[in-house]
């Protein structure tokens, strides 16, 4: 049980790490709005390039709502299962069965988030309450979060690549270092 505390506790630092991940984005694509806004339209009245700027809180809105979807359901579906901060804290969704999420399942969490939000910041305690410990996008999506194992026969593409090289470079040290010692 202290064990599916530290993952709760785990799941808290990821979200909190995924979400400000996503509002920093939004700060800096919404400050290139208004930098574009005042480069491109500057010909037009400074009225109207205030009302334009002006309207950055619904644009802002706007443009939070669509990263936080987007940030959510493409890294789940891309990365199988984590997000940054997931991967910060060693946390990776799966399915029930252990096979791979899919798309349907990644947006499915993605909505139950902002359900979440729109409902009631409470529904992310969820986990908290129940005895499984599934969150509402746990329940949405038919996925459950555990500690990220990794497997030792498993690996990208890229690491298997590094694993060979270290490999083969240290058979090549090794047989330079013999035949020094040989002559």
């Amino acid at each position: 049980m202290i064990q599916d505390m530290s993952v709760l506790k785990k799941r808290v630092y990821a979200f909190t790490a995924d979400l400000s991940i996503i509002v920093v984005s939004n700060y800096f694509l919404m400050a290139a709005f208004t930098h574009f806004v005042q480069t491109v339209f500057f010909h037009f009245p400074m009225k109207m390039q205030l009302f334009l700027i002006n309207k950055m809180g619904v644009m802002s809105s706007i443009s939070l709502m669509s990263l936080t979807f987007a940030y959510f359901s493409l890294f789940y579906f891309i990365t199988n299962g984590r997000t940054m901060g997931k991967t910060l804290m060693g946390l990776k969704v799966v399915n029930t069965d252990k096979s791979e999420l899919t798309l349907g399942q990644s947006m499915f969490r993605a909505l139950a988030y902002f359900t979440c939000a729109m409902f009631g910041s409470f529904l992310f305690a969820l986990s908290y309450i129940r005895k499984d410990q599934k969150s509402l996008a746990d329940v949405f999506s038919g996925t459950h979060v555990t500690l990220d194992t990794p497997d030792s026969d498993a690996g990208t593409e890229f690491e298997l690549v590094l694993v060979e090289a270290g490999a083969a470079e240290a058979t090549i040290d090794k047989s330079y270092y013999d035949e020094k010692e040989a002559a």
